[in-house]
């Protein structure tokens, strides 16, 4: 499979972060003003872009994930800022989040599809229910994850190729992203999910078609976590003002055509 650091490479993160900043600001800007703590929970934080962002607009941002080679490259972006913030990565779940020193949190995130390898409802309400213990009384929590009602119907079966140049250290040419759905036969819980990662290697005559190396197959199995199942969860965990999106723009949800499900709710206030 594809490393952790080629993870970081095929992403666009740059672009990624500058489109959904509005986003994030809306949601999370306020947080200071309403006498919430500056101190942002990133729950599956995958490689810890999104926390490093938050770091530096300035606040304490913690990232948890369950997966040791992400924590470790998660790390690589780790420190204080120039705004005054810093970042901190550490391996942990999520329903654990409230035993974090820094908790209370003023606001939480759970971005980049991690919902997907939540397994069952009572691992997404204990998940939920120790994410709310570890916010402070009305603070936000934001979800993004893919729109499985779509893609277990078939309506979606690929998400956009990434193609990302290598550096020549690393043999050059350009490393290629793509990941493929197929819908569990008699199972609409569950989607197959098939990232698979390709190198086209330069070649060493002119005007000839690059080499195709396959660097890396998987396939995974993603619990296609619906709209009522996260709003459930959440109302059940103790969240309120719940609002829905199809992206990380603000697009209305529509079950048929929206490629993600957004989530945003806040803790009860004191």
């Amino acid at each position: 499979m594809f490393s952790r650091s080629e993870y970081r490479r095929v992403i666009a993160w740059p672009e990624r972060i500058k489109r959904e900043a509005p986003f994030l600001h809306d949601v999370f800007g306020d947080a200071p003003a309403r006498g919430l703590p500056r101190r942002l929970l990133d729950v599956g934080c995958g490689s810890g872009e999104h926390a490093r962002h938050f770091a530096e607009q300035g606040w304490t941002a913690v990232g948890v994930d369950v997966s040791d080679s992400m924590i470790e490259s998660a790390r690589e972006v780790a420190g204080d800022t120039s705004a005054g913030g810093s970042v901190r990565f550490e391996l942990r779940d999520g329903a654990t989040a409230g035993e974090l020193p820094e908790a209370p949190f003023g606001g939480a995130l759970f971005l980049g599809n991690g919902l997907a390898f939540v397994p069952t409802r009572d691992a997404l309400d204990a998940l939920f229910r120790g994410i709310a213990r570890a916010l402070a009384p009305g603070a936000p929590f934001l979800i993004q994850t893919l729109n499985y009602a779509r893609i277990a119907s078939g309506a979606q079966r690929a998400m956009p190729v990434n193609v990302r140049e290598l550096p020549e250290e690393e043999g050059g040419g350009k490393v290629v992203l793509v990941r493929v759905f197929e819908p569990a036969d008699g199972d609409q819980d569950f989607v197959h999910f098939f990232p698979i990662s390709l190198h086209l290697v330069p070649s060493e005559t002119e005007g000839e078609a690059p080499r195709v190396d396959v660097r890396g197959a998987k396939q995974l199995r993603h619990r296609a976590w619906r709209r009522p199942d996260v709003e459930s969860a959440l109302t059940a965990a103790g969240f309120e003002n719940l609002s829905v999106f199809g992206g990380m723009r603000r697009e209305p949800f529509d079950e048929a055509t929206s490629s993600d499900l957004v989530v945003a709710a806040r803790t009860v206030p004191a």
